[in-house]
């Protein structure tokens, strides 16, 4: 009874621990900071990437919950331009496109047309915004753990 308490301790203890490598904390905040930029459910997504992973997950809560939710709001202009420089759309021609969808009513929201014209391009942009803003906040972190780390 008491190794099975232990281990349970130790297993909340981890989510508490920032003594890690610089690699592990960097990379744990930049999974944070793609799935918290990225339109989807954040937290629980973050969490299980990062224990597959074997990442930091304080890192990677504080980076998610630092990005999490306004982000994806106040990307979505870079997203939507970034997706449709790829599919040679404009962003005015999504905005009308998404108009014109919630128009026609919900039914045809989830139709095949509405998904590839126009949730494709968005979701594609918000992949390579997100990681784009991701893999630059892990060089930041690295960098900056690696060469200014305080010594205890």
């Amino acid at each position: 009874m008491k190794k099975t308490v232990h281990k349970i301790k130790a297993f909340f203890a981890s989510f508490f621990d920032l003594e890690d490598s610089a690699h592990n904390i960097a990379a744990g905040a930049a999974l944070g900071i793609f799935f918290g930029i990225m339109p989807v459910e954040g937290i629980t997504t973050t969490l299980v990437f990062v224990t597959l992973l074997r990442f930091n997950k304080p890192s990677a809560l504080i980076g998610m919950l630092a990005t999490n939710s306004w982000t994806t709001f106040a990307l979505l202009p870079v997203a939507a331009l970034t997706g449709g420089l790829l599919f040679n759309q404009s962003i005015a021609s999504l905005y009308t496109q998404f108009d014109q969808t919630l128009q026609m009513g919900l039914k045809f929201f989830f139709s095949k047309a509405a998904l590839l014209d126009l949730a494709l391009p968005l979701i594609v942009g918000y992949l390579i915004v997100s990681l784009t803003i991701a893999l630059l906040f892990y060089l930041v972190i690295f960098i900056f753990l690696k060469y200014f780390k305080v010594e205890k």
